[in-house]
């Protein structure tokens, strides 16, 4: 005879949200590992005064989203040259 699932008891909810706690230390582990890589190609740029100023004051998500806004409008310009070429 087949029991009708009647949820989780306050273990099994105290268990399943330990365990999500540890996969996200586990990717902010990952991500802080992937931004010191990011911060050491930036850091050359850091002795100039005027990057210290801007980037003194970003986030290393806005590193990201500003690295990918910026990689968005190269590619989309090299992509009107390729085109005007032909």
């Amino acid at each position: 005879m087949q029991q009708e699932w009647k949820g989780y008891d306050i273990d099994e909810l105290r268990f399943h949200r330990a365990v999500a706690l540890v996969k996200l230390e586990v990717q902010r582990a990952k991500l802080a590992e992937s931004a010191q890589t990011v911060t050491g190609a930036l850091s050359a740029a850091r002795n100039n005064i005027a990057s210290k100023r801007f980037t003194g004051r970003l986030k290393f998500l806005n590193y990201i989203i500003v690295g990918y806004k910026s990689m968005r409008a190269v590619i989309g310009l090299w992509n009107t040259f390729k085109r005007n070429k032909r």
